[in-house]
């Protein structure tokens, strides 16, 4: 996505799409809810040009490992922001007809706007689905690190795709690690970052071993409890099985609750940006 300024001199977000032949005509950009990133308008002369709001704070992935990470995100900030996401994934999930399935949920396609607010951004693959119609099948689409078995080996496609690469960013809340995290010095092996917390939380003491992926920077100015439902959810959300993955409705009551037990998390004691501080406390 470019920058751009209209007449008014006011910014503006512009995308092309270079694919034709993918199922990107108009139909396939949801009206907006409050937690997507809104569509102002369109040109199909040619290739087709998309005009967005313009998000002028970076995206999630820059933000947990990226140019924008000098100072790490605050734990009930990162709650916020898998709440404001999961409402955006829930809208077109739930509210509109025929659904919505985004198909490239990712930390980089979550956008952060300067009150630290996230709206799920590119739905340059979103498909629809009739309502209540059982998976479909697809040709691949998507980023590595994020797909579910069912769609990686069959091309399945259903809500519950978005469910799974949601869980993966959920750990990426977490951790600040990617999808695929290397796990030697020479970078020559990776794992999944959702095999990497399955271990951990499958251990006699999954909280010990869980603080161990906590992102670093972090230190110890998180509560823990928090941080392993937090991680509970995810793998939820990252079950094999897609049947038994919760519907994003229920995602966002889990994140509801989460989210009022740790809004009253001091900051103080921990971060010196002023700004962030009074953005945190409401003032």
């Amino acid at each position: 996505v470019s920058p751009g300024f209209d007449r008014n001199r006011s910014r503006f977000g512009l995308s092309q799409n270079r694919d034709r032949n993918q199922d990107c005509n108009l139909g396939f950009y949801p009206p907006g809810g409050a937690m997507e990133v809104r569509l102002i308008g369109y040109c199909v002369e040619g290739s087709l040009f998309l005009v967005y709001e313009y998000i002028d704070n970076c995206n999630l992935s820059q933000h947990l490992r990226g140019s924008s990470a000098k100072e790490p995100l605050p734990w009930s900030v990162r709650v916020q922001i898998a709440l404001d996401a999961a409402r955006g994934l829930e809208y077109i999930h739930e509210h509109t007809v025929p659904v919505y399935i985004h198909r490239d949920i990712k930390s980089a396609n979550i956008l952060i706007d300067k009150n630290f607010r996230a709206k799920v951004a590119d739905f340059g693959l979103a498909k629809l689905t009739e309502v209540g119609g059982a998976s479909l099948q697809t040709r691949l689409v998507g980023t590595f690190g994020y797909m579910p078995p069912e769609y990686a080996q069959y091309g399945e496609v259903s809500p519950k795709i978005d469910v799974y690469a949601f869980g993966v960013v959920l750990y990426e809340l977490v951790s600040a690690k990617g999808a695929i995290v290397k796990t030697n010095e020479s970078e020559t092996e990776s794992r999944g970052l959702v095999g990497l917390f399955e271990s951990a939380l499958s251990q006699s003491d999954p909280r010990e071993h869980l603080a161990k992926l906590v992102d670093q920077r972090l230190a110890d100015n998180y509560p823990i409890d928090s941080v392993y439902k937090m991680a509970q959810l995810a793998k939820a959300c990252t079950q094999e099985n897609p049947q038994l993955r919760p519907s994003m409705r229920t995602i966002v009551v889990a994140l509801m609750t989460l989210s009022s037990s740790t809004e009253d998390w001091d900051v103080h004691a921990f971060y010196g940006n002023q700004a962030l501080i009074n953005l945190m406390s409401g003032r």
